[in-house]
């Protein structure tokens, strides 16, 4: 018997296993067997799983999270009985078919993260594009603060406007106090900082005593607060859609979302703590009460044409090509038009080159420019 379950590459208990059902059951007994337990004492109770899915749709249907994290949350503060971990929660979604297996994304430690270390000391504001429930387009101005993630405004309108903008902010101030510091993308709303101009916005918080501060061109995630926040937002507002026919209708349900986010929603960012807890844990920072002194303006009296990205060292310039330098690659230059065909390019504000047209050929080859008495320190690009 030895020889034989050594020439099968079995071991004999494993014979003789077969070989029993096999006497008992005939070929049936051959037949591959589950091998689950006939008892599991420390499984989830039924019940309980059925409470979990029942959490779970309520919270979608509501338009709000609905993640293992944030179910157990919301069974931990009902106090019925104490939940399981938030890993059981998770395999029992898992289980039930709620999760979908997602491509792996980028790590978070590639990331770098930035929080403000008080209340009050940076507000983000952004806008975001919505659609009535008939079908009209509007936006949705949201500012909230950086170190609570508390929603300070968020306020409907048609568009949103420099008055508009200054209106909600100045209200926004008022109610929970000035801010030392505002972050925005360079939306022209927001900045003229890259066009070379202050817009309205700029002036109002310079006069204040308020620092203006811009994200980096395409890059997001600077202003990533509030864009997250933007998310959870429209998530409360589609399960609302069909109710929401007009701009009043959704500034009231804009005022709801943010008792909600501010009062009663755990921020998993900030420990699962509510943004109005957090906000008043510690005294907030204030504006700075001297005014800052006003921004020079690089470009003046100038019209700007437009802005273009740096390839290859060159700017397309309508179906003219113009050689600034390779170290700009990537960047983005912006073009002044300042009589005729007489150009200026400029980046970050600093004059790279002016030239004048030559409509005879197509590449614009590099060509040292005198000195402009309004640009002392320029860059002087490579060929």
């Amino acid at each position: 018997m030895a020889g034989l379950c050594r020439q099968l590459g079995i071991s004999r208990q494993s014979f003789y296993k077969w070989r029993a059902r096999y006497l008992v059951e005939g070929l049936e007994g051959l037949q591959e067997r589950s091998r689950r337990p006939k008892r599991s004492p420390r499984r989830t109770a039924v019940w309980f799983e059925e409470v979990v899915v029942e959490y779970r749709k309520k919270l979608i249907d509501q338009g709000l999270d609905a993640g293992a994290s944030t179910i157990h949350w919301h069974l931990c503060r009902d106090g019925t009985f104490k939940p399981p971990s938030e890993a059981t929660i998770w395999r029992i979604l898992v289980r039930r078919g709620f999760v979908t297996a997602t491509p792996s994304k980028r790590p978070k430690g590639s990331l770098r993260r930035f929080e403000a270390d008080r209340p009050n000391e940076r507000w983000q504001v952004d806008h975001t594009e919505w659609i009535l429930a008939d079908g009209t387009g509007v936006q949705i101005l949201n500012i909230i603060d950086d170190h609570s993630r508390l929603c300070v405004a968020s306020v409907a309108a048609a568009t949103v406007t420099s008055g508009m903008l200054w209106d909600s902010f100045e209200t926004a101030g008022r109610r929970w106090g000035w801010p030392s510091s505002c972050l925005s993308d360079n939306g022209l709303v927001f900045s003229g900082k890259l066009r070379g101009f202050e817009v309205e916005f700029e002036k109002r918080l310079r006069t204040t005593g308020i620092v203006a501060i811009t994200s980096r061109p395409f890059h997001p995630q600077t202003c990533g607060k509030v864009e997250r926040f933007q998310q959870t937002l429209k998530k409360w507002l589609a399960a609302r859609r069909r109710h929401l026919v007009t701009i009043g209708l959704l500034n009231h349900s804009l005022d709801d979302f943010a008792d909600y986010y501010n009062h009663q929603r755990p921020h998993r960012g900030i420990g699962r703590a509510t943004p109005y807890s957090r906000w008043a844990a510690q005294p907030p920072a204030t504006a700075n009460p001297q005014p800052l002194p006003p921004r020079p303006r690089p470009i003046d009296a100038a019209t700007v044409r437009s802005e273009r990205k740096v390839i290859a060292g060159n700017v397309h310039y309508g179906n003219h090509i113009i050689r600034i330098g390779a170290q700009h690659e990537g960047r983005t230059a912006h073009l002044v038009i300042r009589s005729g065909d007489h150009l200026a390019l400029y980046i970050d504000e600093q004059l790279v080159r002016t030239l004048i047209i030559d409509p005879t050929r197509r590449y614009q080859p590099w060509r040292p420019h005198p000195p402009d008495p309004q640009q002392p320190h320029r860059a002087s690009p490579g060929r």
